[in-house]
């Protein structure tokens, strides 16, 4: 019975009919569609992006056609979603906004990754290195074939006459000669003093340029033109002499060997949220670059790869020793030490003409002893400087307004109407006296003749104010002394740095107020007790110069 029961179990089990299987059957099929309907939507999402995000990239102008065609032809999805727009700035320009804050782009390709470090100190926001290089480029000696220099070493180059070095507080290019001269001495303790003093010619020369040196394709074209060396990249000439017979120069680097630009991806959104998406932005954007068609792109625009190896084909220089400083210290020095030399004066120079400026001193005024102390100053220095002029005293500018400007900020061989920068400065100076009177409106003055030199900030010169006043601030309608302090602790921008030099004629002069204005900018006070004094100490205000 049990075994019988056993039979007819089994046999119900397996005598299911043809129609049963079939509904089995179709239930499976239904499933599996679904699933690939499935697994096609997922695929469908993850190769769209619901919102493009704009950002910006700012790189150095040697890399952005590359980038443009490499990154104009990259998905959406490749990008994290992102609209990646590139701009070509230089280096130092990038280094100086990243202080502001307020004009720093999302991400940025600099020709360096010495900027990195230098642009961290003073940054606004967060600076954070993706990748350490995406491409590099050995610097080289560019020339006519027929002018193709022999220099041993770096140290050599840089004493090559008329050599066209560049600014190297604009360019990591303009650096590189310098780090390699550096590297090449760097067991040697004199060697450091050597390279400061073969570039005090080179600074001095570049403090009398009128205008920005060429740069790239500029400086290159210039060399056909007139011939000379010039200092570039290989990338550089290749990219220029391409195709182009009548552009044709010639490549040369010292047997010692070189130092590499390297450009590194940095994120540099200042905002912390910005920056976070920022940061997945340039994982991708890293990914796309180190892809394979990217590095044909990039080997195409005469990059070479980020470990430095030859480009295919023999072109370029070939084989190049890396060189580079174990301390970057020195370089540093070194172009601390540019910066003296090179940066021209550019300053604003405000004269108080409050009623206590009769006093006399002696057979003369306060007054005629400082115009004196200007007239002095005014004529010994070169035409690098550039100068204006302004006056002070309680409402001498109309209503609340204590400043009057005299004359503009202008470098001193400038014409204006047929007379020099030099020449309306010297007549101004004579016409103070007589706008004598009134209080001394010191504080107001003072800010706004820092906001306008901080606004109409040169980078290639020192940015300075110059008070002269005998008294302390008498405007009662004016900001308060703490205000001023916070004021001017709160705007000063140390990418952009404009110091503010106090002199404070007779014992008379508010000393401890002025000493601290000075210090907050960075820039320096003195005290003429004697005004026969006035001319020295004015002379040396003007000289001076802070830190940038």
């Amino acid at each position: 019975m049990a075994g019988g029961r056993h039979s007819s179990a089994h046999q119900e089990r397996s005598g299911r009919s043809p129609a049963f299987y079939a509904v089995c059957a179709a239930i499976v099929i239904g499933l599996v569609a679904s699933v690939v309907v499935v697994v096609q939507a997922v695929r469908s999402w993850a190769d769209e992006c619901d919102q493009i995000t704009d950002y910006t990239l700012a790189a150095d102008p040697s890399i952005v056609p590359a980038l443009d065609r490499i990154l104009g032809g990259a998905k959406d999805t490749d990008l994290s979603c992102a609209n990646v727009t590139v701009g070509a700035a230089t280096s130092g320009d990038i280094a100086g906004r990243l202080g502001k804050g307020t004009d720093a782009p999302d991400l940025w390709i600099p020709d360096s990754g010495a900027w990195v470090g230098k642009a961290a100190l003073t940054a606004a926001g967060p600076i954070e290195v993706m990748t350490g290089s995406i491409a590099s480029s050995p610097v080289v000696l560019a020339s006519r074939e027929e002018d193709a220099p022999t220099s041993p070493t770096w140290l050599a180059a840089l004493q090559i006459k008329d050599i066209q070095l560049g600014n190297p507080l604009v360019t990591g290019v303009a650096q590189a000669p310098i780090n390699a001269a550096l590297a090449e001495g760097q067991a040697d303790p004199v060697s450091a003093g050597t390279v400061r003093a073969v570039l005090v010619p080179l600074a001095q020369e570049e403090s009398a340029r009128t205008a920005d040196e060429p740069i790239g394709e500029d400086m290159l074209q210039g060399v056909v033109d007139r011939g000379g060396v010039a200092v570039a990249t290989e990338q550089s000439v290749l990219e220029f002499s391409d195709g182009d017979g009548a552009r044709t120069i010639v490549a040369t680097v010292p047997p010692s060997g070189s130092n590499f630009m390297n450009f590194p991806l940095v994120v540099t959104a200042p905002a912390p949220d910005r920056h976070y998406r920022a940061t997945q932005v340039a994982r991708a954007v890293t990914g796309v670059l180190s892809g394979e068609d990217a590095r044909g792109v990039l080997a195409d625009h005469g990059f070479r790869g980020p470990d430095g190896s030859p480009l295919p084909d023999g072109r370029g220089v070939g084989k190049t020793t890396k060189l580079a400083l174990e301390d970057e210290s020195a370089l540093q020095d070194a172009l601390g030490g540019w910066a003296l030399m090179a940066l021209p004066i550019r300053t604003l120079v405000a004269i108080d003409v409050s009623g206590s400026m009769e006093m006399r001193e002696g057979n003369r005024s306060r007054m005629d002893l400082t115009v004196d102390a200007a007239l002095a100053g005014n004529a010994m220095f070169p035409d690098s400087v550039s100068a204006g002029l302004w006056a002070f005293s309680q409402g001498l500018g109309g209503g609340p307004q204590d400043y009057k400007e005299m004359v503009p900020i202008r470098r001193y061989d400038t014409v204006v109407d047929g007379v020099t920068q030099r020449q309306l400065m010297a007549q101004q100076a004579t016409k103070v006296e007589g706008l004598i009177g009134g209080g001394t409106g010191l504080y107001d003055t003072t800010l706004a003749a820092f906001r306008t030199v901080q606004e109409t900030y040169d980078p290639r010169a020192v940015n300075s104010v110059i008070i002269l006043t005998d008294g302390a601030n008498e405007d009662p309608d004016s900001i308060t002394r703490d205000q001023l302090m916070s004021i001017l602790q709160r705007e000063m921008d140390p990418a952009r740095p404009v110091i503010i030099v106090t002199i404070g004629i007779t014992d008379d002069a508010d000393a401890a107020t002025l000493a601290e204005i000075s210090r907050v900018t960075g820039g320096s006070s003195y005290v003429a007790k004697d005004p026969a004094d006035i001319a020295n100490v004015f002379v040396n205000a003007l000289a001076a110069r802070g830190q940038r």
